[in-house]
């Protein structure tokens, strides 16, 4: 009998909460608003979890493919700089992140060589060699993902799908809250239309 009454205890007060107790006074635009919001949070709950390993799941199966294709494509291979790169007016302050652009050389698949500028550390000496990545024509590329990058990105496609769900079914809620509202309105213009007659002539 206690189990009883403490449930309808703090029942009742949730359904009210809801809009789904017997109140005269809700309508079954109000009902249905209620039953609308109970259903997308539950769509968000079980939803959110799916969305964010589903998306995690596909980065990581996009940058697999993108670092396969581009490994297959792509050859890492000795740069020669040809002119040393000097330290700037911060030598005293500068870190690894401190880089330059200098023109070097490096070979080509397929024979020959190819000259432009590469971004190499600040003091960096002629004559000395770095490692740059290069397409099939020899052309600088950006060198494959780093397997951070790749957690990153799947860490942020597992975040992202969660919020973009919870957004897309806030929109929902609004649109079936403006058709509610909208047959809201129709339905006191209704119920004015019948009681205005009377109303208007207990005034007189």
């Amino acid at each position: 009998m206690r189990g009883k009454q403490t449930s309808g205890h703090w029942a009742a007060p949730l359904a009210r909460r809801l809009g789904l107790d017997a109140n005269p006074l809700r309508r079954g635009t109000d009902r249905a608003e209620a039953w609308i919001r109970i259903g997308l949070v539950l769509v968000f709950l079980v939803g959110g979890p799916l969305a964010g390993w589903g998306a995690g799941r596909w980065a990581e199966a996009t940058a697999a493919r993108a670092a396969a294709v581009q490994l297959a494509s792509d050859h890492r291979v000795p740069a020669t700089l040809l002119r040393n790169v000097p330290f700037g007016p911060d030598y005293p302050f500068r870190t690894a992140l401190s880089l330059g652009w200098v023109k070097a050389r490096w070979p080509v698949p397929g024979g020959g060589e190819r000259t432009g500028y590469v971004q190499v550390p600040l003091g960096s000496r002629a004559g000395s060699t770095v490692p740059v990545w290069t397409n099939r024509t020899g052309a600088i590329t950006t060198p494959p993902l780093l397997s951070s990058q790749v957690h990153g990105w799947e860490l942020m496609c597992a975040v992202l799908a969660p919020v973009l769900l919870g957004l897309l079914l806030a929109m929902a809620f609004g649109a079936a809250r403006g058709l509610l509202d909208r047959r809201r309105l129709a339905s006191w213009e209704q119920a004015w239309s019948a009681v205005e007659p009377q109303w208007t002539r207990r005034l007189h």
